[in-house]
């Protein structure tokens, strides 16, 4: 995050201090400084220590003439004279907020000849690498032919020579500039110059700004060749001076190009070689062992293709008439087969030595760089870009380089790296199971770390993060590398087996896992709601963009944020895609074009943003990008209700004229309040998600930055005005507060102090820090820093609506390449929700009225006002009859009442009027029902019920006309219907006129009992049904099938009134059976027999007796008639002829059967 100071402390250049030039004494002649005269102690070394011609401008608060030495393990703003030993030194600088510093020589042209170019070689070291993943720092070199200082004239800038920082990841602090992984040398020639003898130029480096804290640079071994023409004088000369192709392999080629610099020539120069590993080309294209420019010069191309081991030299020759030069020319034939050794003898050489090693590809380009190789003996790591890109994993390679060393780890390294495949085979290195103590001394190998788990299981991993595994109580480095797919993926929750080569950070040993798989049970995670569609829920996600679209052209070459802009675009673009978010808080937009040119290829979204960012006061900086707050919203589910920024009065007085309106502000300056200006963005909605409309504020925040504990009391004060601001003109509504808060909500980045946002979090009736669980969990929504600072947190009026657990810091590191450099150091974080209607509910759920009432006003309340006017739709049912019982207002139509209502409101209410029919009936009940219509739902109490009372006298009368009952089974109840319940006890007479043949008492009986033809009936008060028992009796004889009784309401007292029907009909039903029929058959018989009859069941037991023809007993027994025919058939074989009798009891019937057997 980059800190905005006034512009005043860097304009606050110290005096320009005079120097002396460096002379240029000789056209085509090198002048070289190595910087090793500059102090190798102290920290105030003066300005007049540096080598003749040289000098440096530091700006800022802490400028001064003095510079420091040092090794890189400082991050104080300075210049410094970096190195390890007094030998050897480099001159550079670190910038910090309070110091900028730059570096430079002036010189002057004693050649006597007029320069035309210059030909500058110099090596860039980085002694510090000050923050990762925020892109490369850089120094920005630059010429000037008119300036007298450092600080005068105008300058132009030469990208060629600009030193980029090497190392942009990894542990921050110092770093050795001498190794060459650290270190880069650059060769370039100014051209179409005119340098007059006499006349000085100068050159220069700035320190760039880059975001975060910066990278220690410097230069050294510096050449500057002064190329020109000698007045008069025929010559040939050259830049380079000389060539050296270092190795090459034998039967492969390489080619450099030099130039050759003509003056007063009058012939073409021929150019000849004498060694026929050597060919000559003046078009790039056709070489051969000659080649001829014209008398003005131009370039040549100079091949090498060895055929044999060993040092090849060549003195080309140029001649143009009695004109001649050389360019002497080296290289090596180098053959791989025969200088290769093991590995694990490789891994002992000193740094600088020279190696040929042979073995398979362990690691290719998944870490980005380095490679890794191993043999038999041991594994090594290879850092070469080219060799890393050109390898994949099995490979049979050969490689050779120098040995080199960087934080302890021995590696291939530097300059002349190559490698051939001898052979097209793979073969893949099976991982090597070790412990976890085991890794130091397995350096470079692939292995198998057995068992073990992480110490911290929370969230996801993270690119170029350090976790920590675990097993036996002892614990180790896995370092995750940002070119894996890694990055991104849950955690194993248990214990597993990880795979990955050993690399080392000075005296710790890191496993480095290649991919995916070589951590079981690293999965791509998937909170519980992205089961949800997108449609069906409000996807709310805040987003840092990191001066988004700012470029260095725009603010004096400085970066700030990603380098490239249009790639930016690109990458956000893709991300806002995968989220398909409804709303979305961004910070740090510094490019409204570019910005518009975002939002445009977005389709449906549109943005709004504040004109409210730090030191906006001030109008338009030329150092320093706006960094402001916007909203990209969802046309298809949100309309604009209004936008702007929060305390823009409040502040600008307090600025200006009335300090005291920001009372006590940390620092005393209230310009300060949050962040100097870039106040919080309010912005007001109407969403709609599934047909629900809710208004919904967003209050976008991009937080004070810095840890200190003064920054952090800035954000407690500036949250403390929000929240005061908020509980004050917002109760009641649903507000979402998001954005960069640049600090957490579980405790402070300032170290030991509390969260500065403690005001809301402690407030927990009216807010929610939703995403603390992020925090708790062990997220962060940074990519350098461990700590959750992007948030959002919520009114307690969007509980309901929040969707636990769909809080997210969405890691887009699988589709976006080098997120952290390319894109953003903030990740985006979202959050869901899913909107609830507001519920309607009764303030009463049910009345009962008389119909002597005239008007009820039904009450009713609304869980959540809403931003336009909506209307209740309420069904009516039941049994009142709408327009005879009652009426509304408004009115029903079709049962259904409108009831519309403002925006707005929480409490409605309509009218019930109460119609008197003048009919008596009985109490009737009407539901009134919220229906879930037009964005409202019912709630809890969403049901009404109006009872009407009757206000007349109640009647009676029979509830059935005709009623009947069979003898003998029991009480019949008579019920008598009550319009209404009656208000006090009553009698009712009933006259009661029995018919033909039905006696009281004996054919049945009441309760009441008849006394005098009449039943005195008493109707209790509150009841609305009596009823009169009739008993029919079983009398036991034959008589008439159908007995009447007639019941008639005679009279009552006062209290009831006769109703028809007021007569009833009851009959009693008589229920005598008739005897069995019972034959025996074939009869007469000889013998057998069988009895039949249709009213006897085949299963029911009969009592029988069969007597003989003299009329003794035969037989005497009960069964079905299928048992006793065979009985009976049995004892009439064993007897004489003659008449035989029967005897059968049946339901206390008796039957006479005679049989005559023949």
């Amino acid at each position: 995050m980059k800190h905005h100071y006034p512009l005043v402390f860097f304009l606050l250049f110290l005096p320009a201090v005079a120097f002396a030039q460096v002379n240029l004494n000789f056209i085509n002649s090198p002048y070289t400084q190595h910087f090793d005269s500059l102090a190798s102690s102290g920290t105030t070394n003066d300005l007049a220590t540096l080598p003749t011609g040289w000098t440096f401008s530091e700006s800022g608060t802490n400028a001064n003439t003095t510079y420091a030495a040092g090794t890189g393990s400082s991050n104080a703003g300075n210049t410094y004279s970096f190195g390890l030993t007094s030998e050897d030194r480099a001159l550079g600088g670190l910038l910090s907020g309070s110091l900028s510093t730059t570096v430079g020589a002036g010189f002057a042209n004693y050649t006597g000849s007029t320069i035309t170019s210059l030909q500058i070689t110099y090596r860039g070291e980085q002694w510090r690498l000050g923050a990762t993943g925020r892109g490369a720092d850089r120094l920005d070199f630059q010429y000037s032919g008119d300036a007298t200082s450092l600080t005068s004239g105008t300058w132009t800038d030469i990208d060629a020579l600009d030193f980029n920082s090497k190392v942009t990841v990894g542990t921050t602090g110092a770093l050795n500039g001498n190794d060459t992984l650290n270190n880069r040398i650059l060769n370039f020639a100014i051209t179409g110059l005119s340098i007059e003898p006499g006349e000085t130029f100068y050159i220069r480096w700035q320190d760039f700004n880059v975001a975060s804290s910066d990278d220690g640079l410097a230069i050294d071994d510096f050449t500057i060749v002064p190329v020109g023409i000698p007045s008069n004088i025929p010559s040939i000369q050259f830049v380079p001076a000389a060539l050296n192709f270092g190795d090459v392999t034998v039967y492969d080629s390489a080619r450099l190009r030099y130039q050759v610099i003509a003056a007063n020539l009058e012939d073409s120069i021929t150019i000849f070689t004498f060694n026929n590993v050597y060919t000559l080309s003046a078009d790039s294209t056709h070489f051969n062992a000659s080649a001829k420019l014209p008398a003005t010069g131009g370039f040549i191309d100079v091949q090498f293709a060895p055929t044999a081991p060993g040092i090849s030299r060549d003195s080309l020759f140029h001649i143009s008439g009695t004109t001649s030069n050389v360019v002497h020319v080296t290289g090596n034939g180098f053959d791989f087969a025969s200088s290769i050794i093991p590995i694990a003898v490789a891994r002992t050489k000193a740094v600088g030595e020279k190696v040929t090693v042979a073995g398979r590809i362990t690691v290719g380009s998944e870490l980005g760089n380095p490679a890794y190789i191993q043999d038999s003996t041991g594994g090594i790591p290879v850092f070469d870009y080219a060799f890393a890109n050109g390898v994949t994993i099995g490979d049979s390679v050969i490689v050779t380089g120098p040995i080199g060393i960087f934080n302890e780890q021995k590696q291939i390294s530097g300059n002349g790296i190559a490698y051939i495949k001898p052979d097209s085979s793979k073969r893949f290195i099976t991982p090597k199971p070790i412990a976890i103590n085991e890794l130091l001394i397995n350096e470079g190998l692939l292995v198998t770390v057995q068992n073990v788990e992480l110490v911290n299981k929370a969230f996801v991993f993270y690119p170029q993060s350090t976790e920590v595994i675990t097993a036996g109580g002892i614990q180790a480095d896995l370092r995750i590398d940002g070119d894996t797919n890694i990055p991104g993926l849950a955690k194993p929750q248990g214990i597993a087996s990880i795979t990955g080569v050993v690399g080392r950070f000075r005296s710790n040993a890191q496993l480095l896992p290649r991919f995916s798989r070589d951590i079981p049970g690293a999965v791509v995670p998937s909170p519980p709601s992205d089961s949800i569609a997108k449609s069906k829920t409000l996807d709310v996600v805040t987003w840092n963009l990191e001066f988004f679209g700012a470029k260095k052209e725009d603010y004096g070459n400085e970066e700030y944020g990603p380098e490239d802009e249009a790639q930016q675009l690109v990458n956000v673009k893709r991300v806002l895609d995968s989220l398909q978010a409804d709303v979305v808080a961004v910070e740090e937009v510094s490019n409204d074009s570019l910005f518009t040119a975002l939002i445009a290829q977005l389709g449906k979204y549109r943005a709004i943003c504040s004109d409210r960012y730090s030191y906006s006061f001030d109008g338009p900086s030329n150092t320093f990008p706006p960094q402001k707050v916007c909203f990209i919203y969802d046309t298809a589910t949100i309309d604009v209700l209004s936008a702007r920024p929060l305390f823009e009065a409040l502040y600008d007085e307090a600025r200006t004229t009335n300090p005291t309106l920001l009372p006590g502000y940390p620092g005393g300056n209230p310009s300060s309040f949050y962040s100097s200006g870039r106040l919080p963005y309010l912005l007001t909605v109407q969403a709609t998600i599934e047909g629900v409309s809710e208004r919904i504020s967003f209050v976008g925040i991009h937080g004070k930055s810095g840890a200190t504990a003064a920054d952090r009391s800035r954000r407690e004060y500036d949250a403390a005005v929000l929240k005061d601001s908020l509980d004050a003109n917002f109760p009641g509504e649903q507000v979402i507060i998001l954005g960069d808060l640049n600090d957490d909500l579980d405790q402070s980045i300032a170290t030991g102090l509390e969260t500065p946002y403690a005001s809301f979090m402690n407030d927990t009736i009216h807010y929610s820090g939703i995403t603390k669980s992020l925090s708790d969990a062990g997220a962060r929504s940074t990519i350098s820093f461990s700590d959750m600072i992007d948030h959002q947190l919520i009114t307690d009026d969007l509980r309901e609506e929040y969707i636990p657990g769909s809080e997210q810091v969405i890691t887009p590191f699988n589709f976006i390449t080098n997120y952290a450099s390319t894109t953003s150091d903030h990740l985006p974080v979202i959050v869901r929700y899913s909107l609830q209607a507001p519920r309607v509910d009764f303030v009463e759920n049910s009345v009962t009225l008389s119909e002597d009432s005239t008007t009820y006003i039904a009450q009713l309340t609304i869980s959540k006002k809403s931003a336009t006017g909506k209307n209740i739709a309420i069904a009516l049912d039941g049994e009142g009859v709408y327009g005879e019982d009652f009426i509304t207002e408004p009115a029903a139509v079709d049962s259904k009442i409108i009831l519309p209502i403002a925006a707005d409101t929480t409490t409605a209410s309509f009218k019930v009027i109460v119609l008197n029919d003048a009919i008596d009936e009985l109490a009737e009940t009407t539901t009134f029902t919220i229906l879930e219509e037009g964005g409202l739902t019912g709630g809890d109490q969403s049901v009404f019920a109006l009872t009407i009372e009757d206000n007349d006298i109640p009647s009676i009368a029979f509830a059935e006309l005709f009623a009947s009952a069979k003898e003998g089974t029991g009480v019949y109840n008579l019920k008598l219907k009550l319009s209404t319940p009656v208000a006090s006890d009553q009698t009712v007479t009933i006259q009661v006129t029995p018919g033909p043949g039905a006696v009281y008492g004996m054919d049945y009986t009441t309760e009441p009992a008849v006394s005098q033809q009449r039943i005195q009936l008493h109707v209790p008060a509150g009841s609305n049904e009596v009823s009169v028992g009739i008993t029919p009796l079983a009398d036991g004889g034959i008589e008439f099938p159908l007995e009447f009784i007639s019941f008639f309401l005679e009279k009552t007292t006062d209290g009831l009134v006769l109703a028809n029907p007021r007569i009833s009909m009851f009959t009693i039903i008589d229920v005598k059976k008739r005897q069995p029929h019972i034959v025996a058959s074939p009869n007469p018989t000889t013998g057998n027999v069988k009895l039949l009859s249709k009213d006897v069941d085949e299963s029911e037991v009969i009592q029988a007796e069969l007597r003989g023809t003299t009329g003794e007993v035969l037989y005497t027994g009960a069964g079905t008639l299928n048992d006793l025919s065979v009985t009976f058939t049995t004892r009439l074989q064993q007897n004489r002829r003659g008449v035989y009798t029967v005897k059968l009891q049946i339901d206390g019937e008796t039957i006479l059967v005679r049989i005559l057997k023949i």
